[in-house]
C-alpha cells in the first residue's frame, strides 16, 4: 500500500457520512486524528488526520460589512454545481492535511489544480476486487472551479471513486470499472472557509479504479475560462 493510499483511508469518512462504514475505517480515523493532534505543533510534518468541514462550522467565519458596525446584507453565493458527467467535490468534503514544504516536487499542476504525488502512482488489488485501487489527492486554488475527466483510451479502463456512496464496502469490497465516475468537479473554498494547511488551496482526497497495471492514464482538465482542456498523462505502476 502506498503512502497516499494510507493517508486517504482516514480521509474517506468525509465522503461516506450517513453510510455504513467499512469494518476498520472508524478505528483508523480515530487513530489518525490522535496522531494529528500530537503532531500539530511540528513544521512540515504530514498530518494524518482528516476533518470534514461542516456547514455549521463554516457559518462561524462570517464577516461584518461596513465600518462602524453596520452589517451589509450579502447575497448568498450560488451553490456550486458539478459539470455534466462528473461528481462534485466542494467545501463540505475537503480534507485537512499538511503536505509538507516540498509537496510540489512530486506533484503535477494543471491550471488551478495540483495532483499530489502524481509522479509516483501505484494501485493495489484489494480483497475481492478484480480492478486495482489507487489513492488520489488534489489541491485546488481557493474559489477556483475545475473538472477532470478520463481522456482517450483511458475512459475504458480508468474511473474515479470520489462519489458520496462509493465506499459503502470500503476499499476491500468488490468493484468493477463501471462502479466509478468518468470525472470529478473540484471547487476551491473561500479563503476564510478553507480547511487546509496549504495556504491558498483546498484539498480533496479520493480513490480511482484501474483495470490493469502498469498502465498509462490520460486526464483532461477544464476550467470555467478554458475553451479546450489541458491534458496530462501519468503512469500507474504496481
Amino acid at each position: 500500500m502506498s503512502e497516499i493510499e494510507s493517508r486517504l483511508r482516514a480521509a474517506m469518512h468525509a465522503a461516506v457520512d450517513g453510510l455504513p462504514p467499512p469494518t476498520d475505517l472508524l478505528q483508523q480515523v480515530r487513530l489518525r486524528r490522535r496522531r494529528h493532534h500530537v503532531r500539530s505543533a511540528a513544521v512540515a510534518v504530514v498530518a494524518v488526520g482528516a476533518l470534514a468541514a461542516s456547514p455549521v462550522t463554516l457559518a462561524l467565519h462570517g464577516r461584518d460589512g461596513q465600518a462602524g458596525g453596520a452589517r451589509t446584507p450579502s447575497t448568498p453565493a450560488p451553490a456550486p454545481r458539478a459539470a455534466p458527467g462528473t461528481v462534485l467535490d466542494a467545501c463540505a468534503s475537503a480534507i485537512d492535511e499538511n503536505l509538507g514544504l516540498d509537496w510540489r516536487q512530486q506533484s503535477v499542476r494543471a491550471g488551478p489544480l495540483w495532483f499530489i504525488d502524481l509522479r509516483q502512482q501505484s494501485a493495489t488489488y484489494y480483497g475481492r476486487s478484480p480492478v486495482a485501487i489507487g489513492g488520489l489527492e488534489v489541491a485546488v486554488q481557493d474559489r477556483a472551479k475545475a473538472w477532470v475527466t478520463a481522456a482517450g483510451l483511458s475512459r475504458g479502463y480508468f474511473r474515479f471513486l470520489f462519489g458520496p456512496s462509493d465506499f459503502k464496502a470500503g476499499v476491500d469490497g468488490h468493484y468493477t470499472v463501471a462502479d466509478g465516475e468518468a470525472g470529478v468537479t473540484f471547487v476551491g473554498c473561500p479563503a476564510d472557509q478553507a480547511w487546509s494547511f496549504q495556504r491558498g488551496y483546498t484539498l480533496y482526497g479520493g480513490y480511482y479504479l484501474i483495470a490493469g497495471s502498469p498502465r498509462r492514464v490520460a486526464l483532461d482538465i477544464w476550467t470555467t475560462a478554458s475553451r479546450k482542456p489541458t491534458r496530462i498523462t501519468f503512469l500507474v505502476g504496481y
